[in-house]
C-alpha cells in the first residue's frame, strides 16, 4: 500500500480471546486510509492464525513475525521503523477501537499543528466487554504536562501521533509508553487528549499481576527520574541502566496476591471472584484484618 496516512500498529503475543474483536474494530473504521502492521511476538496460541484469516481477506493488513519474542516496545519499534503513514496509531490487542477513533484523531491533528501526540478518552470494560466506567482525559497541553510529570495520565492503546521515527526505549519492559511521553516532553514536543472516548480498554482479573504492577510502577518511577536528569542535566543515565535490577525482584507472597485479586476484582465490580479470593485469604491470613476489615466495614459494590 503506498504512503497509507496512517499506520495502526498491534503488537500481539498470546491474545487469540480478544484478538478478532480487536482487528476488526480497526477494520471497521469510518476512515479507510491506513495500513494495519500487525506484529506476532512469537505467540504460542491461535494467534497467528487469526491475524494470517483477516490479512488474507485485507490487503492494508501488514503481518510481521518475530523469531523471537521480543516483548512490546521492540516490536513496536520494528513496526515503527517500516510504517508509512503521516500518522502512527497504537492499539493492544486486547482493546477496542471505537469506529470513529482513527477519523477524530486524524481530522484533530491536522487542524492542530503544534500538537505531536494526542490520545483519547476511554472506556473500561470487564473480561466479557460490559462497561464499567468511563474515563475522561485532561486535554490543555500545558495541564497534562504537568500531570505527566507526576503520573501517566496518558492511555497508550489510544495514542495517535505524527510519524517522525521516534523510538521506545526498548530496556522498558513495562511503562514504556510512560518513559516515550516524558521523552516527547523533553523534545519540546506538545501532548494532548481528545475527551471523548475512543477505545474500549479491557480490564480481567487473570490477566493483572501483582508483581507485574509493581515492576511497573519501579519502571514509572525510573522514567520520571530520567527525566528529571534531562531537565537538570541535558542528558541520563539510561545507557547505564540495567532493567534487571527490577525485572529479578523476588516473587511477591500469595498474601499480596489474594490481596491484588480483590482489589481487582473490586475494580471490575466481580462479586463472586472478589468473595473467592476473601474466603482464600480469611481462611488462611485470618479474618480480623486491616485490609479486610476495610472491606467489611464499608458497602462493596
Amino acid at each position: 500500500m503506498k504512503n497509507p496516512k496512517v499506520s495502526v500498529i498491534m503488537s500481539v503475543y498470546n491474545s487469540d480471546k480478544f484478538l478478532s474483536e480487536s482487528i476488526e474494530s480497526i477494520l471497521n473504521q469510518t476512515f479507510r486510509d491506513f495500513e494495519f502492521i500487525i506484529i506476532n511476538d512469537c505467540s504460542t496460541d491461535k494467534s497467528l492464525d487469526i491475524i494470517k484469516k483477516y490479512s488474507k481477506n485485507d490487503n492494508r493488513i501488514v503481518l510481521i513475525e518475530n523469531e523471537k519474542n521480543l516483548g512490546c516496545a521492540k516490536s513496536r519499534n520494528k513496526a515503527l521503523k517500516v510504517a508509512k503513514g503521516k500518522y502512527i496509531a497504537i492499539l493492544d490487542a486486547d482493546d477496542i477501537a471505537l469506529n470513529k477513533r482513527l477519523e477524530i484523531q486524524y481530522n484533530f491533528l491536522e487542524k492542530n499543528k503544534n500538537i505531536f501526540l494526542v490520545g483519547g478518552g476511554t472506556y473500561e470494560i470487564d473480561y466479557k466487554g460490559k462497561i464499567i466506567r468511563r474515563f475522561l482525559r485532561i486535554t490543555n497541553s500545558y495541564l497534562l504536562k504537568k500531570r505527566l510529570i507526576k503520573k501517566n495520565c496518558i492511555y497508550h492503546s489510544s495514542i495517535f501521533f505524527r510519524n517522525e521515527k521516534i523510538y521506545y526505549r526498548d530496556k522498558f519492559i513495562y511503562s514504556q509508553d510512560y518513559d516515550f511521553f516524558l521523552i516527547l516532553i523533553s523534545m519540546g514536543k506538545k501532548l494532548s487528549n481528545i475527551q471523548k472516548p475512543l477505545i474500549k480498554y479491557r480490564i480481567s482479573l487473570g490477566a493483572i499481576s501483582w508483581s507485574k504492577f509493581i515492576k511497573q510502577q519501579m519502571f514509572a518511577e525510573k522514567a520520571k527520574e530520567f527525566y528529571q536528569q534531562r531537565l537538570k542535566y541535558g542528558k541520563d543515565e539510561y545507557d547505564e541502566f540495567n532493567e534487571n535490577d527490577i525485572l529479578n525482584l523476588e516473587n511477591i507472597p500469595e498474601k499480596i496476591n489474594l490481596e491484588k485479586d480483590m482489589i481487582i476484582a473490586k475494580k471490575i465490580q466481580d462479586k463472586d471472584k472478589f468473595f473467592i479470593a476473601f474466603s482464600k485469604y480469611a481462611k488462611k491470613y485470618g479474618f480480623f484484618n486491616r485490609f479486610l476489615v476495610y472491606y467489611i466495614t464499608r458497602k462493596l459494590f
